[in-house]
């Protein structure tokens, strides 16, 4: 009998989120499994698939701090971690008592149970883990905030990550890639608090960008202490795009440009 139920997601054109998300492997097997082949067929999703292999390259290569968490922070670590050990130690199954024969059924509960409990305690070291990095990067936000740096829920750069101001050269002020990369697969670029769709083809059209342009990724970015939007662009060349940067009050005739740049690489052999 021929299965005439409606796929799970109709396309193309498939959503940015939904090509990040299976990129992500975060889409349930079957899910995945029947959408992989649809995506790879769409060049627009393959577009999306590359910058994502891009983006996950250039993530791999930045440069991270060799400085060690704090002491307080390690000692954090290794306490939750044993109490994690004896814990599991103490709750691994009660054995049957020496000379009984445990029934089948008795075994196999016995087994589920302490399968729950496992999981249970990889759960909570989990858990423990993520809040143990999220202490981890607050201080470190913390000790940036206090030499000058401009803490926000967005993304964040400094004048260090930037070249010429742009009152100096508005379309030559680079930013570094890894801050712009921070909105690929969003759709949230924002214009004096306003998320319009028809506002960002307005900003797009003042800066000379083709209707026909994909857009990638859009959203905000905190630099030097001011908000500005920024929007990546298709290029047709995988795994490279354009940064357009401009400010919250980019319209029709109000290009506000801050900079524009080409970032990305060739993304890996898949």
């Amino acid at each position: 009998m021929t299965d005439d139920s409606p796929a799970p997601h109709p396309g193309p054109p498939f959503p940015v989120d939904l090509v990040a998300d299976l990129h992500a492997g975060v889409l349930p097997e079957d899910e995945a499994a029947a959408l992989w082949p649809r995506v790879r067929a769409d060049p627009a999703a393959r577009r999306v698939l590359d910058a994502l292999d891009a983006t996950r390259t250039d993530l791999a290569s930045a440069p991270v701090a060799d400085d060690p968490p704090p002491a307080a922070v390690s000692a954090a670590i290794e306490a939750t971690l044993a109490g994690l050990e004896g814990r599991s130690t103490a709750t691994e199954g009660d054995p049957t008592t020496e000379g009984e024969v445990e029934s089948l059924a008795d075994a196999r509960a016995r087994l589920r149970d302490a399968g729950r409990r496992r999981g249970l305690l990889i759960a909570l070291a989990a858990a423990a883990v993520i809040s143990v990095v999220t202490l981890v990067v607050a201080i470190s936000t913390a000790s940036m905030s206090s030499q000058g740096t401009v803490t926000n829920a967005e993304p964040s750069v400094t004048s260090s990550q930037l070249a010429p101001t742009p009152s100096d050269d508005p379309a030559g002020t680079d930013i570094a890639p890894v801050a712009l990369l921070s909105v690929l697969g969003r759709s949230e670029a924002s214009f004096d608090g306003s998320t319009d769709a028809a506002r960002l083809q307005r900003c797009l059209s003042a800066n000379g960008v083709a209707p026909s342009t994909p857009v990638l990724g859009s959203g905000t970015l905190t630099v030097d202490g001011g908000r500005r939007t920024v929007v990546l662009l298709g290029t047709g060349q995988a795994g490279r795009f354009d940064a357009l940067v401009v400010g919250t009050d980019c319209d029709s005739g109000r290009p506000a440009l801050i900079s524009r740049q080409r970032i990305g690489g060739a993304p890996p052999t898949r």
